[in-house]
């Protein structure tokens, strides 16, 4: 059966200098590529970096900005990527996006639906769930507070998604206690919705003295770990199997969304 692997790039990016994320995207891709992985995964806002500040404004790139960075990386590796940015548009308008680049050309972008209290006034919420295909796969994107919010997996998930990679720029705390909070919740998207999760943070200090936890993990169609987390920086190799989702999705008693009562 098909498989997929993941390169979950827990990485930093710095909010003074846009050409040492570049740098940073293509080194874990370097990496990546060394180890076979098909899709490299970094963390949100990896090329522009994290502050809920003005400046912010500053570093936002146009989606057609991006996809040139992101493209570089992709000719040079030849490998699929995700990579985030604070998007403008002509309006003036910033969107917190991340935009998955493949190796044929085709690319989709993801703009957070779900806004943190501290970025609602930086940024606009998106209004699309966009799926994208790759290597048998059908995938879709949310971003770090999105977790909390079962309603935008299910109904990715009723849309046929198989895995949902969630790119996160979530500070304070220590790895341990981050990978405490994800095990809250991220399970239960997964063993809900009978398809794969995987999260990726940012990592290390930024110029804002924002510290990010390095954490990187996979969770499968039950809701269990793929293997242990990652809770240093560098790279998480994960392969995603069709196997697993046939597993639970043959099985009457495991896969629970062909039931879902949407009449109440």
């Amino acid at each position: 059966m098909e498989s997929l692997r993941l390169a979950l790039a827990s990485v930093s990016a710095s909010l003074a200098d846009p050409h040492a994320n570049v740098q940073t995207m293509h080194q874990a891709c370097r990496k990546a590529r060394e180890a076979r992985a098909d899709l490299v995964v970094l963390p949100e806002l990896s090329l522009t970096g994290y502050a809920n500040a003005s400046g912010a404004a500053n570093r936002a790139l146009t989606e057609e900005q991006a996809l040139d960075l992101i493209e570089g990386a992709v000719d040079a590796f030849g490998i699929g990527i995700l990579a985030g940015y604070a998007e403008k548009n002509a309006a003036g308008e910033m969107y917190a996006s991340h935009t998955a680049l493949l190796p044929d050309g085709g690319h989709t972008t993801y703009r957070k639906l779900h806004l943190a209290p501290p970025e609602k006034g930086l940024y606009r919420p998106g209004t699309d769930l966009p799926l994208f295909a790759f290597k048998g796969f059908t995938i879709g994107m949310m971003l770090c507070y999105d977790a909390h919010f079962p309603l935008a997996f299910h109904r990715m998930a009723q849309d046929s998604a198989d895995l949902i990679i969630v790119p996160h720029a979530s500070p304070r705390g220590t790895s341990e206690e981050k990978y405490d909070s994800w095990m809250r919740h991220l399970p239960a998207r997964a063993f809900d919705n009978g398809l794969w999760v995987a999260a990726v943070n940012q990592c290390g200090t930024n110029e804002a003295n924002l510290s990010f936890p390095p954490l990187a993990l996979a969770l499968d169609p039950s809701g269990h770990l793929t293997g242990p987390p990652r809770l240093t920086e560098g790279l998480h190799l994960v392969t995603i199997s069709q196997k697993k989702l046939t597993d639970v999705r043959s099985h009457p008693m495991r896969y629970f969304l062909p039931n879902t009562r949407n009449d109440l």
